[in-house]
């Protein structure tokens, strides 16, 4: 019992060091990319990549798994992980928190922990949306009918929520925010709160209208929801809320890159901040870096209106 409470404790503080351990890319001749830490050791060795470039070289690597390549993802301890979902615009990025990947023809999910949340079991998989994700089995692209964006077509499908749990949907509506399916069918709420993140979300419920004046409606239901997708983490210290617009039958998340349509909030739960995307041009390269504006400071610039706390 003694050695294995030691093997516990000794395991606990190598992954609290390697989260703490600062990790940088670095770029040799021929383009080579490696990954070393902030001692010099080397992560992983050198190999040739697209990103060996001036971008990249220096740059410190502040996520828990990262893309070495356009189809390799490794852990802060270079472990290769997996290859990420190819689609029509490259390889698969990560969408509230996830990640698809492909391993032997078939999806999968990863989250950003670097936790395995949903092996390589379907022939497809949608992203995460949500909290949930469509899939099938048996289905296939048929590309006779439009080699650019072939339909996907045939096969079983069904609903699995970020907790890698199938989800069986309900005849009937039993939440507010059960999202209801082509066929009249809802798909079960998917998001818990705690007291101090429904606090969070009040924030934003009570200046929706004002949010709503300011960025507008793309669809005729004209209803938005404020939700948390992803939670404070050492290299990213904020919750991300993210706002979605029911389309019909499908809730359209805003993405990462739209202009004041997502937040963020400070781990303490008291600043919040709407979110937006510059690009800064370097000497060698151009990249585009996210901006914060205080949410209540970007209501009365764009309003006129002060909001009472």
């Amino acid at each position: 019992m003694r050695n294995l409470f030691t093997l516990i404790v000794f395991q606990f503080c190598f992954i609290s060091f390697s989260q703490k351990e600062k990790l940088y890319y670095f770029v040799e001749k021929d383009s080579l990319l490696g990954v070393k830490n902030q001692n010099g050791k080397i992560i992983i060795p050198p190999q040739p990549s697209m990103n060996a470039d001036s971008y990249n070289n220096g740059r410190e690597i502040k996520t828990m798994i990262f893309m070495m390549d356009f189809n390799k993802y490794y852990d802060r301890n270079g472990n290769f992980l997996f290859e990420p979902f190819p689609t029509g615009e490259g390889p698969d990025g990560f969408q509230e928190g996830f990640i698809r990947y492909t391993k032997n023809k078939k999806a999968g999910l990863y989250n950003d922990f670097g936790e395995k949340v949903i092996p390589a079991k379907y022939d497809w998989l949608s992203p995460i949306n949500f909290g949930f994700a469509e899939f099938c089995n048996g289905c296939y692209f048929d590309y006779s009918k439009d080699p650019e964006h072939a339909p996907l077509i045939g096969g079983t499908w069904g609903f699995v929520g970020k907790n890698g749990i199938e989800i069986q949907p309900t005849n009937k509506r039993n939440h507010p925010k059960d999202f209801e399916t082509e066929n009249h069918q809802f798909i079960p709420y998917q998001f818990e709160y705690n007291d101090k993140e429904k606090q969070i979300l009040a924030f934003f419920e009570k200046r929706k209208e004002e949010i709503i004046q300011i960025n507008g409606f793309e669809c005729d239901a004209k209803t938005i929801y404020f939700e948390i997708t992803e939670k404070p983490t050492d290299f990213d210290p904020f919750y991300k809320i993210k706002a979605f617009e029911l389309c019909d039958n499908y809730l359209r998340g805003s993405h990462y890159y739209g202009d004041f349509k997502n937040f963020k909030v400070s781990k303490d739960g008291k600043k919040f901040y709407v979110t937006f995307i510059d690009l800064v041009n370097h000497k060698d390269y151009s990249e585009y870096v996210e901006y914060k504006i205080l949410v209540d400071k970007w209501i009365n610039r764009k309003l006129n209106i002060k909001i009472d706390n």
